[in-house]
């Protein structure tokens, strides 16, 4: 694909058929935006949101590699989308959100080594096996010569002499200990040469505590094999709110790879964070242990006034100057108390506190209020953790008739 031309959808499907993972690596970053929202407006958490978009792709991977040519991806890709989520047609989102970064990578390694996987097990081209099977024959014949020419050689650099023995031929012995071989000529002089095989693997992390704090989303750590030999590894999450970038793989000796974690903190509940990232491989494993912290302020729904309007006059003749305020309170902690604050007079501010009137509902009588005015009325909530959160309505003070 030209490095300065836009490929097309037929261009990018030809080549990603052809074995061409950087296609596909272009269909994801092209339209992962366009499948990640329509997931996420179908009322999906984001991670759920994201689950549904690595699904998405990857059947979009196996269906391409098998015989489907769509020439408008956009369409059929959420064709795919609605089909897994069962639903009825693939409207496409109002707005565009850019799926989690660590989503990039669980597609694209698992569609690569798919790839690799499949192009291995196709048949040999015929001209390529004529031609294998000629080298194949060469390198016998080959070989067959020098045999016969070890046994016979006409040119003998040193013929028998009458009357002397015939020079005897050099025999060697070869000895084995680990990591050496010792070679003795019939002399007895020995030389030892090294054969140390590569250390085994040995997989290592950075760190062994993770902190997000009270407000971060991503974070990292890096694998090392500190020894010689390959080795393979897994990562498994205790919790489903923490993405892991690649989950597993395999690392070369002396290599090291960074490994990304993304906290979704809209799936945590609210508190301290207390989980284990466990690294697995052929050896043994290591536990990493994430901590944080994650506070959610209370919510306040529909906070009004009964009655909204009171009519007062300077010689007390109105009744009714008094409202009661409610509101619907929730949170995921326990909450410590609701208040409402207000002034009778547009002046100093009283507060008092709200009682419970039902499921989630708490309510306060206010007044008498004295001026004629609009006076805000404020509702403000604490949780037990310390959090607080609030709303305001307003109360409209007049003359009586």
């Amino acid at each position: 694909m030209s490095d300065t031309e836009r490929p097309t959808d037929i261009d990018l499907v030809a080549a990603y058929r052809a074995g061409d993972t950087d296609a596909f690596a272009e269909i994801y970053d092209r339209y992962s935006p366009v499948v990640f929202s329509y997931h996420l407006e179908r009322g999906r958490t984001r991670s759920e949101a994201a689950d549904r978009a690595n699904n998405t792709f990857l059947e979009a991977a196996s269906r391409l590699d098998l015989s489907e040519s769509p020439e408008d991806l956009r369409s059929w890709l959420l064709g795919i989308a609605a089909g897994l989520s069962g639903d009825g047609g693939p409207a496409p989102p109002e707005e565009l959100v850019n799926a989690p970064p660590a989503l990039r990578p669980r597609v694209l390694d698992k569609v690569e080594r798919e790839v690799a996987s499949a192009f291995s097990a196709r048949p040999l081209d015929p001209e390529w096996a004529r031609i294998g099977l000629f080298a194949v024959i060469t390198v016998i014949v080959g070989l067959l010569g020098l045999a016969i020419s070890a046994q016979v050689d006409p040119f003998d650099p040193q013929p028998t002499v009458p009357g002397t023995q015939p020079p005897v031929a050099a025999s060697t012995t070869t000895s084995s200990v680990p990591g050496a071989s010792t070679t003795s000529d019939a002399g007895g002089r020995s030389s030892t040469s090294s054969t140390n095989a590569a250390a085994p693997a040995a997989i290592e992390v950075s760190t062994d505590n993770i902190n997000f704090g009270g407000d971060g989303t991503v974070n990292e750590f890096e694998l090392i094999n500190s020894g010689g030999q390959r080795g393979s590894w897994d990562i498994t999450s205790s919790s489903e709110a923490i993405a892991i970038s690649q989950g597993e793989g395999e690392l070369g000796g002396g290599e090291t790879m960074t490994i990304e974690l993304q906290l979704d903190r809209e799936n945590i509940a609210e508190g301290d964070i207390e989980e284990t990232i466990t690294v697995n491989w052929s050896g043994g494993r290591h536990e990493i242990a994430v901590v944080g912290s994650h506070e959610d302020n209370p919510i306040i729904h529909n906070p009004q006034a009964s009655p909204a309007s009171i009519q007062v006059s300077g010689d007390d003749e109105c009744t009714n100057t008094q409202t009661t305020v409610s509101a619907r309170v929730r949170d995921s902690s326990p909450l410590e108390s609701v208040v409402v604050q207000w002034s009778p007079d547009g002046g100093a501010q009283r507060e008092t506190e709200m009682a419970p009137a039902g499921e989630d509902m708490f309510e306060a009588v206010i007044g008498p209020f004295t001026v004629v005015t609009t006076t805000d009325v404020r509702i403000v909530a604490f949780d037990e953790r310390g959090n607080a959160g609030g709303a305001t309505t307003q109360v409209a003070v007049v003359e009586c008739p």
